[in-house]
């Protein structure tokens, strides 16, 4: 998870995850202006940020799957978002998707179900009161190996950086084992005729079915190039890009 504040070029607050599975010690802040002072903060704090009516660019994670009727609302580690009309569920690292898809309530066998993580670009479209719709920018979707081994406080210190301001080497992650909630992924080619659908929920009583498999990056121009900051690979598609399958 990558969160950047508009509010000047060193203004604002940059947030970013380790993709570990901790909702203490997963999430650091960072004021623009005091680049050298991190700050923990927890998943509840994350998620209080990104409701505020503030405008903010931001790289989650999404979740497709091939259960039509999958209910979004099952989803205990998901955070949820307006994008344009209808409600999504995003997640803050793809270690959450893995360990949520043990709550959600799957509706086809589990033998069938097949799933993809996809890494999302939005930016704030409209605020109004304490609500926030977001526009969704690009979509990437990544291997099994790029899941595992996300890091997103290197695209933070990228960025600062390139701003001209110093950070201190405590921005590097500590050395922690975690559990490896990967190992039960297997990859599975050629399936790219099944039909995926968003977690979310419209005016509808099913998922808004996702068409583009391919790998979209929209070409827009931010006033501070958040999302070319982030290095977006658009060549991703030379890991074969994985349908993964959970098994029990």
């Amino acid at each position: 998870m990558l969160i950047e504040s508009n509010e000047g070029k060193n203004f604002g607050v940059i947030i970013f995850s380790e993709n570990k599975f901790d909702f203490v010690t997963n999430f650091t802040k960072i004021n623009k202006s005091e680049p050298d002072v991190l700050h923990q903060i927890d998943f509840t704090e994350v998620s209080n940020f990104i409701s505020q009516s503030i405008e903010k660019n931001l790289i989650l994670y999404r979740l497709i799957t091939n259960d039509e009727k999958l209910d979004p609302f099952s989803s205990k580690l998901g955070y949820f978002i307006k994008v344009d009309e209808r409600i999504e569920v995003v997640y803050f690292d793809p270690v959450f998707v893995i360990k949520d898809i043990e709550n959600l309530k799957i509706t086809i066998p589990r033998s069938e179900f097949r799933f993809k993580i996809q890494q999302v670009g939005y930016r704030t479209k409209s605020t109004k009161g304490d609500s926030t719709v977001y526009e969704e920018q690009f979509s990437i979707e990544m291997s099994d190996v790029e899941a595992k081994n996300q890091n997103d406080s290197h695209f933070a210190k990228t960025m600062l950086s390139i701003k001209g301001i110093s950070v201190k080497n405590k921005m590097e992650s500590k050395a922690k084992n975690k559990e490896d909630l990967f190992e039960d992924l297997v990859s599975e080619k050629n399936l790219n005729n099944s039909k995926f659908y968003h977690l979310d929920r419209n005016n509808t009583n099913t998922n808004t079915s996702y068409i583009d498999n391919e790998s979209k990056v929209k070409n827009v121009k931010e006033e501070n190039d958040f999302f070319s900051r982030v290095k977006i690979k658009k060549e991703r598609k030379e890991y074969q890009t994985s349908t993964l399958k959970m098994f029990k």
